[in-house]
């Protein structure tokens, strides 16, 4: 019997009902297959994780902009141990050694580069956002000596200034309130304020004012924006629509709150660049002189902005709200650590960023605020160059990553993980694998430990505190947009007895 043979006469005779479906029949047939092959026959298809993961890409969408991905990769390692496909081509790790493995440089490995994760709107790239090796070098060298210890020993002076400023606020609207004063806006104004003037030379005021500015609101927004645009850059790459296409799928407010944080940097910045780089000693004046000699265009220097922002004031805030939390939850370490700075200073003047590097609990306690609560829960993805990470061979092109919260909370890395527990950085017995927690990619920002220390160290040396709603779950009740949500805090503080606190009793008529 002869085969029969297909005729394009014959598909055109199908009825209309049928035609109109047939488009959408081959794209489902197409997905459908796809989504088999990536189950079945894709070359990660041997690592653990749940299949519907590896089906689709939708799969890792919903979750990323769920607000709870950093709990739900977690759950996922704790089922399927430390490595874990999370999405057709992504890949999750757990460990210490995947830390160094993926981020770091070691000799006779191929580098790690940035996924497409980091392409973000299509504006001038920043220091994080950059994929390329020269260019986040050269913006690299831009920012080290506006931030190194040097120059931030010559800036100390305005940091206390603003420490200042909070204890003296706190005395004012935290102390004797029945319902307590919520400290998560407080925290967010003074880095808010402090990395706004040390980058700008021109203040916000938040503290002072006790009233938010308008980009601190639109940080977060803004932020959440970013998380809508990596979400989507798997689906549209990098299309000539992609940049229309993405605004559609961008919630409007969140898109607005965005275009302000942009338009805020820059009106800081041509402001700054106006007065020139000699106007004053502060971050900016170090950029301002490589502007000159490297010609870096007022966009640049804008999204270099926001960025600094972002990073020198939301990051920190985080720190302060949760470790704050933290020890109001755990006596002993709160003990612990206001008996240690109450004893090292016997006055107020003496606290400063050079002697609390010398207060080895103070230094726990940050450690622990920051393996707890990483400012930055989610893994920054890489793509691999056909490489190894944990034994594992990965294709190129696979994107990977090292998830902290799932790093940092896993018992395989720290005992009783979800517990505050200081002691463990100290104790030279303790057999956690302190190295699983890396809150800033193998290395630690100098501002944000100096901010830490003497905030700290400067409120807890005037005052004991006390969390007002004993029901507050900070875990449960904190989202991910790329960094946290977070809930409010209402904690009552109360002033030490018989001390002489210069903020507080030096006060002046303003």
């Amino acid at each position: 019997m002869a085969p029969t043979s297909f005729h394009v006469q014959d598909l055109l005779s199908l009825p209309t009902w049928a035609l109109a479906c047939l488009p959408v029949a081959l794209i489902a047939t197409y997905f459908l297959a796809n989504g088999i092959y990536n189950v079945y026959f894709h070359p990660l298809a041997n690592i653990p994780g749940p299949k519907s993961a590896s089906f689709a890409q939708y799969y890792f969408t919903k979750i990323w902009l769920s607000g709870k991905y950093p709990y739900y990769i977690k759950s996922l390692h704790d089922k399927y141990g430390p490595v874990v496909r999370v999405g057709p081509s992504q890949v999750s790790f757990n460990t210490p050694s995947s830390w160094k493995e993926i981020y770091g440089h070691i000799g006779g490995r191929k580098q790690f580069l940035k996924s497409d994760f980091y392409e973000g709107d299509g504006r001038p790239k920043n220091i994080v956002s950059s994929r390329s090796i020269a260019e986040h070098g050269a913006m690299r060298k831009m920012l080290s000596n506006a931030f190194s210890a040097k120059a931030l020993a010559d800036q100390e002076e305005t940091i206390q200034s603003y420490v200042d400023t909070l204890v003296k606020q706190v005395a004012k609207h935290a102390t004797g309130k029945p319902h307590g004063e919520e400290m998560v806006k407080w925290y967010n104004w003074i880095t808010f304020d402090i990395i706004g003037d040390l980058a700008f030379g021109d203040p916000f005021g938040c503290l002072k004012a006790g009233v938010e500015h308008t980009w601190v609101s639109s940080i977060m927004d803004a932020t959440a924006a970013g998380s809508y645009y990596n979400a989507y850059i798997k689906y549209l790459g990098n299309s000539p629509i992609e940049k229309w296409i993405k605004k559609l799928f961008v919630p409007s407010h969140l898109f607005a709150k965005r275009q302000n944080h942009f338009g805020f940097a820059k009106d800081k910045v041509m402001r700054r660049v106006e007065k020139g780089a000699n106007a004053r000693k502060d971050f900016m004046s170090n950029i301002l002189n490589e502007k000159e000699t490297q010609g870096i265009s007022n966009d640049t220097l804008t999204v270099q902005s926001a960025l600094l922002i972002v990073a020198g004031s939301e990051t920190t805030a985080t720190f302060l709200s949760g470790v704050t939390y933290y020890l109001c939850r755990s006596p002993k370490a709160y003990k612990n650590l206001i008996d240690e700075i109450r004893s090292t200073f016997s006055s107020y003047d003496e606290i400063n960023a050079r002697a609390t590097e010398h207060c080895k609990y103070l230094k726990a306690v940050i450690e622990e605020g920051l393996r707890i609560y990483p400012p930055v829960p989610i893994g920054m993805p890489r793509f691999s160059p056909g490489e190894t990470v944990d034994g594992v061979y990965l294709p190129q092109g696979t994107e990977c990553f090292t998830s902290s919260w799932a790093a940092t909370h896993s018992e395989d890395n720290f005992h009783k993980p979800y517990e505050f527990i200081p002691e463990r950085w100290i104790d030279k017995d303790c057999t956690d694998k302190k190295d699983a927690s890396q809150p800033f990619l193998l290395g630690y920002p100098v501002l944000a430990l100096v901010e830490m220390r003497l905030i700290l160290a400067k409120l807890l040396w005037s005052y004991d505190m006390q969390l007002k709603d004993q029901t507050l779950d900070w875990v449960k009740d904190s989202e991910c947009n790329l960094l946290w949500r977070k809930p409010d805090m209402h904690v009552d503080f109360t002033r030490r007895a018989g001390v002489y606190i210069p903020p507080v009793d030096d006060v002046k008529e303003e």
